[in-house]
């Protein structure tokens, strides 16, 4: 045989040609798991149950009739999200007990579904994958309805009509599926539109679903089995993070749960197993994330649904879920059950113009929400919160005493607590170890941390967002909400650092309140 110019005998030949077809056989192996549609980022375009692929076929028109294509516009990847398709495989998230075991489930007439579905300005091929995710993974017989609201999405005005075109096209054959589209003719926001939603639903239960997740595999059962218990109950799966650039699908942690500071902001709290208790068991929690949540329709409608005099977006979670832990509910997160949610870095859409010129409209809205949850719920511990945010004192409200107590009276709800001591030990822990809250004043002169590693200054007190301290009463520290510290740094400066956790770490930051020899009434925080 001849090779490079030289005869080569015959077994140095095949030698050659077998290292040859080898190179090209991993060449291939790798080009086609590069190009594969398995991959959890590219996404995979399924079949509905018995319907036919070329059903979906009409997805790329609609989403293509997508008006904006800015990521910084819907705070996600829409590109990625337009390539994505439909409906893509999705990593098995659960504990592998929640496959084997049988769930025990009351029949579909007495545990049918109804989900709620509000959006404003989405990208189409986000809300597309929404919903059919959610239709493709959910069992025929237990879903009743699906309601989707749009809230006055300005950019893409014919995106509900066309939706409806869509859909009832693909799926035609899902007879039993009750359709139900609502739009908005101005912006109303998120609250009211899922109140609009959930006061037109016919099924038992509610199911309260944001517009950019995906359902996973075996999502309702166990929900459904959790409530099949106790009609006082509400549900929450265990959320996945998908990421907002990369549209990564990665598995939540079962050892957070729902909590809020007394800003009233929502943070996820650690939490620790119980004797016997294992990770895929449920578990309470004293919040729930608002983006999904499912309960009895009847039992939100007596809660008074979700607070009607909050404004647009924010607090509503927590609002509700301190309503329904102090009249009588409870909340739940079921690990078993999973579902993956956009966390978006900062909000995808704008609030209306308020009357307060010292703050911005997502200030104004959050402030005039969160001190309506003090004046409610909060009792005697709402001062707390007007220390931390002062400027919620001069938001006015629209309603009287009596209008904001009204659940509470007929409810005959507990007081705050309460919920202190049963639901959230985590938070009464926090207030009984602080000495002080508020601002560090001089005159009208506040010190003032603008970001979190910068040198502290002087700045006006009337600032929307100046700086609010906590001083811990064992350690002398003062502390801002992210848990940065006010120290003595280099050549006598002050500065900002890391709270230390061990002695020598906090003698920098170690502080002496002048002036108030005893430690601060419960309610009546004192300012610094």
């Amino acid at each position: 045989m001849y090779a490079g110019g030289k005869y080569c005998a015959p077994r140095h030949c095949s030698f050659y040609i077998i290292a040859f077809l080898i190179c090209q056989l991993v060449f291939l192996v790798i080009f086609i798991r590069n190009d594969s549609n398995d991959d959890i980022i590219a996404g995979e375009l399924l079949a509905y149950q018995n319907e036919s692929v070329d059903n979906y076929l009409d997805w790329r028109v609609f989403i293509s009739h997508t008006p904006e294509t800015s990521e910084n516009f819907y705070q996600y990847n829409i590109r990625l999200s337009n390539a994505v398709g439909l409906i893509r495989k999705l990593p098995v998230t659960r504990h592998s007990s929640c496959t084997t075991r049988n769930p025990i489930l009351p029949s579909p007439l007495e545990a049918n579904v109804s989900v709620v579905i509000s959006f404003h300005n989405e990208a189409r091929s986000m809300l597309l994958r929404t919903i059919v995710s959610l239709l493709s993974r959910t069992p025929e017989d237990y879903l009743h309805e699906l309601i989707l609201v749009d809230d006055g999405s300005q950019r893409d005005v014919t995106l509900l009509d066309d939706l409806k075109r869509w859909m009832g096209r693909v799926f035609r054959s899902r007879y039993r599926l009750r359709l139900i589209f609502l739009r908005n003719q101005e912006r109303m926001g998120l609250i009211w539109s899922r109140n609009r939603g959930a006061s037109l639903a016919s099924g038992r239960y509610v199911l309260f679903l944001d517009s950019h997740c995906e359902v996973n595999e075996g999502w309702l059962e166990p929900l459904l089995e959790r409530l099949a218990r106790n009609t006082n109950l509400a549900v929450s799966p265990l959320l996945d993070p998908i990421d907002p650039t990369t549209l990564s699908y990665r598995k939540g942690s079962e050892m957070l749960k729902g909590g809020f500071d007394w800003s009233l902001h929502f943070h996820w709290l650690k939490r620790k197993l119980a004797n016997q208790e294992s990770l895929e068991m449920p578990y309470q929690s004293p919040v729930f994330a608002g983006g999904v949540l499912m309960m009895s329709r009847e039992w939100f409608l007596k809660l008074g649904s979700f607070n009607p005099y909050l404004k647009i977006w924010g607090g509503e979670s927590i609002e509700l879920a301190i309503k329904m832990w102090l009249c009588g509910g409870q909340i739940e997160i079921v690990p078993c059950s999973r579902i993956g949610h956009i966390f978006r870095r900062r909000h995808a859409f704008d609030f209306p113009p308020q009357s307060d010129r010292q703050l911005s409209p997502a200030q104004e809205t959050y402030l005039h929400n969160s001190k309506i949850i003090a004046e409610s719920w909060l009792d005697e511990y709402k001062n707390m919160f007007y220390a931390l945010r002062p400027a919620a004192r001069r938001i006015p409200l629209d309603h009287t005493y009596d209008e904001l107590q009204r659940i509470r009276t007929e409810r005959r709800c507990h007081p705050f607590e309460w919920y202190l001591r049963h639901v959230s030990p985590e938070l009464r822990k926090h207030f009984d170890e602080l000495s002080a809250t508020g601002t560090l004043r001089n005159e009208d002169r506040c010190v003032h941390a603008r970001q979190k590693d910068s040198q502290p200054i002087l700045a006006s007190c009337y600032l929307s967002d100046i700086t609010q301290w906590s001083m811990l009463r064992q350690s002398g520290q003062l502390s801002t909400h992210r848990e940065f510290c006010l120290a003595v740094g280099f050549g006598m400066r002050i500065a900002l650092e890391p709270c230390g956790r061990n002695e020598s770490a906090r003698r920098s930051q170690r502080w002496v309140r002048l002036g108030h020899p005893s430690p601060a009434r419960r309610d009546a925080p004192v300012h610094g």
